[in-house]
């Protein structure tokens, strides 16, 4: 009679968990979660995850309650109680196992449907949970404590992030040093991306994003990729060396403005021309003159007024580079320009060249500026620092059809979708174009899914443009332009 009693209330806590109820609640749960995965949300899907949680709790404990009751009260149910379905399902043991494994089946298809979703939106950048679980694993915060190039040094704010980071002794720029403060010396605002080898050989990246206005804590983002590693003339010592024998607050007293900066990008080469040029001395090299140089060329130190550097010529403190003699060089393999990474990266014939820095990252984006380098990327000067607008993601694409036009472009949602910009101006200025089908848009058609634009060329005048569906599929449809790229109409599908 016991083993009856204990299946009876089995019976009874199962018919109350899977039910028709139950399984469309368990399918809202899982949808919304892998929203939430894939592209974010939390506003729109965590209350109703969180209404979901809540509705399976009160299931439950509903279910155990009633089994605790039916088990102790099987008898008196079994002559009392109505000819329910339920009870009915209970009298025919192939209905009341067709009816579970219908629900069990049904709860097993969602499962592995949603659930392949989900894992792929954890891997390779695919979706937010992939972003998410980066930065959990990759993002780190100082606290930025000796804040004054004045008082402190640059030495000594290193030491902030040495002591948490554990970096190596010697480190180099990847792309530049940019720190920006105040007439009292105070740091507003820091760019870099750092990187070094430790002591077993493996390479160590710290992309450092610091503004003061928002917090007194850096952001460091660790284990990124760095394409050419160990230049000599990318070494970061230098610019301490050289930092070590300005004095700064006199330097900058003549210009009397509200903000200040500091850029170093390691070795530079400035011509024949030593306008704003200060040589100093280096433990890299020795000391620079300007006597019979051919092309004047060391690691530099600027300081400047930003967003006046064309109006204030900025004061250049420069060193010779190890193995510098007075009478020109020669590039060596080192020196040469790296490959073009086509995703950031475009140059002309005539070796001119633009790309789209990395100089932050948050909350799974990256964000860039846009940089132009006259000779062939040895030495870069910032010519937009937001091309994307406030944008955040990752970029995908830049073109210049002309010196003037331009566009970029900016994927989201590990690929799913992009944007396109677009410039004529030579990049100072940005806007953001169009396009037909544009899944931006608040209320995207689920008829149109073309959403990830490739880069425009032009073809017997007139600007054409594939635009695929990036990470959704694979068809992709044509569109021209006859206005230099404002506007776009359709042309013909492709596949």
């Amino acid at each position: 009679m016991q083993e009856n009693k204990g299946r009876m209330s089995w019976k009874a806590f199962w018919l109350l968990m899977i039910n028709p109820l139950t399984a469309a609640v368990y399918f809202v749960f899982l949808h919304h979660l892998y929203r939430l995965c894939q592209f974010g949300g939390r506003r729109r899907n965590v209350p109703v995850l969180a209404g979901c949680v809540l509705f399976f709790s009160v299931m439950f404990l509903t279910a155990i309650i009633t089994a605790v009751k039916k088990g102790k009260r099987a008898e008196e149910q079994a002559g009392v109680l109505k000819e329910t379905s339920m009870q009915r399902n209970h009298k025919k043991p192939w209905l009341y196992r067709g009816y579970m494994c219908v629900f069990l089946l049904f709860g097993i298809g969602i499962t592995l449907f949603y659930g392949q979703k989900i894992l792929y939106s954890a891997s390779s950048f695919n979706g937010k949970l992939s972003w998410f679980l980066y930065e959990r694993s990759h993002k780190r915060t100082v606290e930025i404590t000796h804040d004054n190039v004045f008082s402190d040094g640059m030495d000594k704010m290193l030491e902030d992030f040495k002591k948490k980071l554990q970096m190596p002794e010697e480190l180099y720029v990847a792309t530049s040093f940019n720190l920006h403060f105040k007439p009292d010396g105070t740091i507003t605002s820091l760019e870099t991306y750092l990187y070094g080898n430790d002591d077993r050989g493996n390479l160590k990246t710290y992309l450092i994003s610091y503004d003061e206005s928002s917090s007194k804590r850096a952001t460091v983002y660790l284990d990124g990729t760095v394409a050419e590693q160990g230049e000599n003339h990318k070494k970061l010592q230098p610019m301490l060396d050289i930092l070590k024998q300005v004095d700064l607050k006199e330097s900058v007293q003549r210009w009397d403005e509200e903000e200040y900066g500091i850029l170093y990008y390691g070795v530079r080469d400035w011509g024949s021309n030593p306008a704003g040029i200060i040589w100093v001395e280096s433990n890299e090299g020795g000391t620079a003159g300007a006597e019979n140089r051919l092309n004047i060329r060391g690691y530099t130190v600027s300081v400047f007024v930003p967003g006046k550097e064309n109006e204030i010529t900025p004061i250049r403190y420069l060193a010779a580079s190890e193995g510098e003699d007075q009478g020109g060089f020669e590039l060596s393999d080192e020196d040469k320009p790296a490959p073009i990474d086509p995703d950031k990266e475009f140059q002309f014939e005539n070796g001119g060249r633009f790309r789209l820095n990395e100089v932050d990252a948050a909350l799974g984006s990256r964000y860039y500026n846009l940089e132009y380098s006259e000779d062939g990327g040895k030495s870069w000067m910032i010519v937009n620092k937001d091309p994307f607008l406030g944008q955040g993601g990752v970029a995908a694409g830049i073109v210049f059809l002309d010196e003037k036009l331009g566009f970029f472009c900016l994927s989201h949602n590990g690929g799913d979708e992009a944007e396109l910009f677009r410039t004529d101006d030579g990049g100072k200025h940005t806007e953001r174009v169009q396009l037909p089908y544009s899944v931006m848009e608040k209320e995207p058609s689920q008829d149109a899914p073309f959403d990830f634009p490739e880069m425009p060329y032009e073809e017997d005048g007139i600007l054409k443009m594939v635009i695929g569906q990036g990470a959704d599929g694979g068809q992709e449809v044509l569109y021209q332009s006859g206005d230099r790229g404002i506007n776009w109409e359709f042309a013909r599908e492709i596949r």
